[in-house]
């Protein structure tokens, strides 16, 4: 009989609470929860490029610092040394998936460690990703959005804490409805901010549009509730917001879907901010959409 060597039965040890508390996930969310955990494994042991490349639908999409081709862009990138000097590492925190499973997405800390002498400060940050179930079964990342590069490490940033699932409960989805045309119904609703917000104003109109659970994610701050966006938007009248959407896809069962693009703040006819989003939609319990996840990473004007 194989005996467990006191470091393999200290990892077992910790790693209890967090196989338990996987249990009593869907068998569809486990797997997504489990296929990011995979990745950053895989992601430590070959580093980013190889990770990348195999873990990414071949029409993913990363932001460097707008949205690009994934596989595109790491593919030019050269071949990473085994170890690799860059040791990128990450855990999923929180997230959901559509009924269907074909649709999910992870929230979560990441760490980035630099393997030189004298030693680099680590860097910190968060991360939003969407992951697809493929034809042959397996979970790959449609979008990733992480933020924070260079931001000083909190609490958050210990490994080892249970993945805690979105709220669940029962969808009521229009008949007739399909991933294309609600797609389109998403992009719709990210286009119409700036008309909104014109009669209601900015903070307002975003505030009505997002879930009262959501998730608010920014630059390098922990994700954060819905009441976080009255940091970075002004209640005054002036203010306007317009989001420009290039992408996105919605779950077969109509109850999840993404969109991604740009976005601007206005106040006073001049533009006060710009910059890079993603958001999570899922309906509430009387079919609206509403955002779930709203991740903006502001870039210089």
């Amino acid at each position: 009989m194989r005996k467990l060597s006191l470091i393999q039965i200290t990892i077992l040890f910790l790693a209890l609470p967090i196989l338990a508390q996987d249990t009593r996930l869907s068998p569809a969310q486990r797997e997504v929860v489990e296929a990011e955990r995979a990745f950053a494994r895989y992601c430590v042991e070959n580093g980013i490029r190889a990770a990348w490349l195999e873990y990414f639908t071949d029409d993913g999409i990363i932001f460097q610092p707008g949205p690009v081709n994934s596989k595109q862009f790491y593919s030019k990138r050269p071949v990473q040394t085994k170890p690799p000097k860059v040791v990128l590492n990450w855990e999923p925190r929180f997230g959901d998936v559509s009924r269907a499973g074909d649709l999910g997405y992870n929230i979560g800390p990441w760490n980035l460690d630099v393997n030189s002498e004298p030693k680099e400060p680590t860097e910190h940050g968060y991360y939003m990703s969407v992951w697809k179930k493929q034809p042959d079964g397996r979970w790959k990342i449609a979008l990733d959005f992480g933020s924070g590069r260079g931001a000083p490490a909190t609490a958050d940033h210990v490994f080892g804490k249970p993945f805690e699932s979105a709220r669940q409960y029962k969808v009521k989805v229009p008949t007739g409805s399909s991933p294309v045309t609600e797609l389109q119904a998403l992009m719709s609703l990210d286009r119409d901010m700036q008309k909104a917000s014109s009669v209601a104003g900015a903070l307002n109109s975003y505030l009505a549009q997002v879930a009262d659970d959501a998730r608010i994610m920014r630059a390098a701050l922990a994700p954060a509730g819905k009441e976080s966006i009255r940091s970075f938007i002004s209640e005054e009248k002036d203010v306007s917001l317009a989001f420009d959407p290039v992408g996105g896809e919605v779950a077969k069962s109509g109850d999840l879907g993404y969109t991604y693009g740009s976005y601007e703040m206005q106040q006073g006819g001049q533009t006060k901010e710009k910059g890079f989003y993603a958001h999570v939609f899922k309906r509430n319990p009387i079919g609206k959409w509403q955002i779930v996840v709203s991740n903006t990473e502001r870039v210089e004007k």
